[in-house]
């Protein structure tokens, strides 16, 4: 065999991994952590829109925008998790005590709470669930 053809079909099989590991793991690892930080930045705001007792009305328009945009980023997250993640790093967020369809159900429920209180704890709860470092929901 010549090594020209020896050199096409290694770069043929590397080419083929390549995009195997792009497609199948970085990609979709990817979007979970874009759909997580986008959920993490909903749950931010939305407990300091509920501050106001008496919410003026495009201040609750953009409550009721920002609860479904926090209920669309939490089926979105479960739905990769789910569907596209590899399988060793889903494992290797359950070794890291991250739970991610738990806080997805808390998510839920947040989308739905109208105080303050139970919002802050809540995002607390998910903030714990999630692994999420950085504070902000004080």
């Amino acid at each position: 065999m010549e090594p020209i053809y020896i050199a096409a079909l290694i770069s043929f099989i590397v080419g083929l991994f390549g995009y195997i590991i792009i497609r199948f793991w970085i990609l979709p690892i990817g979007r979970y952590l874009k759909i997580k930080g986008l959920l993490l930045s909903d749950m931010r705001a939305l407990p300091d829109m509920l501050r106001a007792e008496q919410p003026q009305n495009n201040e609750a328009a953009k409550i009721q925008s920002r609860r479904v945009s926090v209920r669309r980023h939490c089926s979105d997250l479960v739905s990769i998790y789910q569907n596209d993640l590899p399988y060793w790093y889903r494992l290797h967020l359950e070794s890291k005590k991250e739970q991610p369809l738990e806080a997805a159900k808390l998510s839920m429920r947040l989308a739905n709470t109208r105080k303050q209180e139970h919002a802050l704890r809540q995002a607390n709860e998910i903030k714990r669930l999630l692994r999420i470092k950085r504070s902000g929901f004080q």
